[in-house]
């Protein structure tokens, strides 16, 4: 048996819980990781894929390596052995022979011994000297240029790992702009609402009126009553 009173008229299409559902950011993945979301807590996740988390702890555990290296380095003391390694003996070599070389020209021009030569032996020996000094000094160069190399490795290293860790985050970006187009393209939809029954009284109650206004007119002139004998 039908209701007594018909059916309320049903919305069809996208409700708002429809839409707020479909605007929900959708979880991705990706070849470097991918993001889920807690809607309840409001918050999203990103994860690295297996292989992308290697390569970043591998990637910052050698800064960490570089960074103690770094801390360990006194540019002094690596520049002294620097030029006493790869500077002093050939530069040593070389001014010894120089000396011989000023020694066996002043023994020849009879000047061994005579104030010219020792003024000219003087001139050659702080000619060394500067040399020498020189030389320290781009020692010192080569071992802060090495101390810079050591930090833009460590730096570098820092960066890259960085940018592994992080890669999964631009999906956040891409994963709620599909919901949110979704929802968009929902949202536009105008509601429309079903037709509702007319129920028990509503079929019957037209019946009546139809009765009343003919037969039941024709019944009062017959002396009937209302509703006919």
């Amino acid at each position: 048996m039908g209701s007594l009173f018909g059916s309320k008229p049903k919305q069809v299409g996208p409700t708002q819980a429809d839409i707020e559902r479909a605007s929900q950011p959708y979880g991705l993945m990706g070849p470097t990781g991918g993001i889920t979301w807690d809607y309840d807590a409001k918050t999203g996740t990103a994860t690295l894929s297996p292989e992308m988390a290697a390569l970043a702890d591998r990637l910052f555990g050698r800064a960490t390596t570089q960074a103690g290296a770094i801390t360990a380095y006194d540019p002094t003391e690596a520049a002294r052995q620097y030029y006493e390694q790869y500077v002093a003996p050939d530069l040593m070599q070389s001014q010894e022979q120089e000396r011989l070389s000023l020694e066996n020209r002043l023994l020849a021009q009879g000047m061994l011994g005579s104030t010219g030569g020792a003024l000219r032996s003087q001139a050659l020996g702080e000619a060394q000297m500067a040399s020498q000094r020189a030389a320290r000094g781009e020692a010192f160069s080569q071992s802060q240029a090495m101390l810079d190399a050591m930090r833009q490795r460590e730096l570098a290293d820092i960066a890259s790992a960085a940018s592994i860790y992080e890669s999964p985050t631009t999906l956040f970006q891409t994963g709620a702009g599909i919901g949110q187009g979704l929802g968009s393209v929902m949202a536009s939809y105008q509601p429309t609402y079903t037709k509702g029954s007319s129920g028990l009284f509503g079929s019957i109650l037209p019946a009546i009126a139809g009765g009343i206004a003919t037969g039941g007119m024709a019944n009062l002139g017959a002396g009937k009553g209302f509703f006919g004998g």
